[in-house]
């Protein structure tokens, strides 16, 4: 863990918790709007969203680039990646998979990883034709681009509507082993 880098103290700051425990009680230490924090994998809303429900999964180790990543913290991103793809959507757009997302992973300052810890961006677009809550389209990618800061009521509401989804979808895939 690095000391100075923020990705690491929301790690030492969100122990593992099974993904089915909705109930999550925030805890005042915390610096994120936790969605998921397994033993290898962390996800929680971005502070300074693309676009509303904007999350960043990050391993729990830092890790600074892809390419330095293990095989089972990579394994687990992978199978965590669909999830919470399916959950975000699910959660701001309803049932359906007429969605549309970006999933995007930087490596290093010239690709534009604002910070030095391995992290995926699921970047929710609203349906074309469709203006999103904040009045305003950005199709900006690649992490450059007009943001504004998250608002922490409304990223605990939907940091825990979230986490009830997940638990929902945790239940479905294990209803169909």
């Amino acid at each position: 863990m690095s000391t100075q880098c923020p990705f690491c103290t929301i790690a030492t700051s969100s122990p593992p918790t099974p993904p089915t425990t909705y109930l999550h009680t925030p805890n005042p230490d915390q610096q994120a709007h936790l969605i998921l924090s397994t033993q290898h994998v962390l996800a929680f809303l971005d502070i300074m969203p693309l676009t509303r429900g904007h999350i960043l999964v990050v391993p729990r180790t830092h890790y600074e680039k892809l390419s330095d990543l293990d095989g089972t913290v990579s394994r687990e991103i992978g199978q965590w990646l669909p999830v919470l793809s399916r959950v975000l959507m699910r959660t701001l757009f309803g049932d359906g998979t007429d969605w549309n997302w970006n999933v995007v992973q930087n490596n290093g300052v010239g690709a534009a990883q604002q910070v030095p810890h391995a992290h995926f961006h699921i970047i929710p677009r609203p349906p074309l034709g469709q203006v999103p809550d904040r009045g305003r389209v950005s199709f900006v990618m690649f992490g450059r681009g007009q943001r504004e800061e998250l608002d922490e009521e409304e990223g605990e509401m939907l940091a825990g509507l979230l986490r009830e989804e997940l638990a929902r979808e945790v239940g479905r895939i294990d209803s169909k082993l």
